[in-house]
């Protein structure tokens, strides 16, 4: 079942008997040798392990406190919200690296924009594992989606690492879109009285209630806020595999680049040439990040688009 909750067991008693090695240091004592032998058969099905695990996205939600009920339910309307905005999350990293690797190299696998699915509800603790769907194909290298997961959970761990520099570092670097995406994740865990673990492929994080406090504390003095913005243009093109547009404003003023809508991303797919290349009006939803009053980043994403007669109407 869940192999990365399986690893995670593995690595846990590799670490016990690394603790018991350090009290016996004589070479010879038989118990040490025990510990020994153990310590080498966990190595032996950590490396199995490690053969199994896929290049698809996995990822196992753990919860504790406030929302759970015995170590055996979990608050519907609680989880409901979490998945979905971790969802989110997840899905908006997975879009920026699928832009910069289109980029930089070309063509990327679509898979990255698939949704994660709750693979099984994971019993002795309550929580979830999610998973990417089966791929057409098979792949050879990490998908896009795998490696947002990743970055995910390095993003939480660093906004509330007690290391100030490294919050600040990372919180600069977030689009207006991925910090409003872990706000709402932030609140929804401080709110409940929750507390977390994430358990990926590679990483795994354990956010209790003081670091999740801190969390919510840190974000709150970074301020995202939302605004609706029209604007005459003509859609160059919008790209599935990366969730971006290109629109030129106007009949010939400047190009710009953003992220699209899922819903708008779904009407464009079923009849791209009622648009493209024509005058339109678009209606976007602008991001603009804010740290001390100071803007930081702003960000357009693509909500509607109506054909238009003219630019100038």
């Amino acid at each position: 079942m869940a192999t990365l909750l399986t690893g995670k067991e593995l690595r846990d008693d590799l670490a016990f008997v690394d603790e018991q090695l350090r009290k016996f240091s004589d070479p010879f004592d038989t118990a040490r040798f025990m510990w020994q032998q153990r310590r080498k058969a966990l190595q032996h099905q950590l490396a199995e392990l490690d053969d199994k695990i896929e290049n698809r996205g996995e990822v196992a939600l753990l919860f504790e406190g406030g929302p759970v009920i015995a170590s055996e339910e979990i608050g519907l309307q609680f989880a409901t919200r979490v998945l979905e905005n971790y969802q989110n999350f997840v899905a908006v990293l997975a879009a920026e690296k699928g832009g910069a690797a289109l980029k930089a190299k070309g063509q990327v696998p679509k898979a990255f924009s698939s949704k994660l699915f709750i693979k099984d509800m994971l019993r002795g603790s309550v929580g979830f594992l999610l998973e990417e769907p089966p791929l057409a194909q098979g792949s050879i290298v990490p998908t896009i989606l795998k490696e947002a997961i990743e970055e995910a959970t390095t993003v939480l761990e660093e906004l509330s690492s007690s290391d100030t520099a490294q919050f600040q570092s990372r919180a600069d670097s977030l689009s207006p879109r991925a910090m409003s995406a872990v706000k709402k994740i932030a609140k929804i865990l401080n709110d409940a009285g929750a507390e977390t673990q994430i358990v990926g492929a590679e990483k795994e994080l354990q956010l209790g209630l003081g670091r999740i406090a801190k969390l919510h504390s840190r974000l709150n003095d970074v301020e995202v806020l939302e605004a609706d913005e029209t604007q005459l243009g003509v859609l160059l093109g919008i790209f599935p595999d990366r969730q971006q547009y290109e629109f030129r404003v106007g009949d010939d003023g400047p190009v710009i680049y953003g992220a699209v809508s899922e819903d708008l991303d779904k009407d464009y797919l079923s009849n791209p040439a009622a648009v493209l290349l024509h005058p339109v009006r678009a209606r976007f939803l602008v991001l603009t990040k804010l740290r001390a009053g100071q803007v930081q980043s702003v960000e357009r994403v693509l909500q509607s688009l109506t054909k238009v007669a003219s630019l100038r109407s």
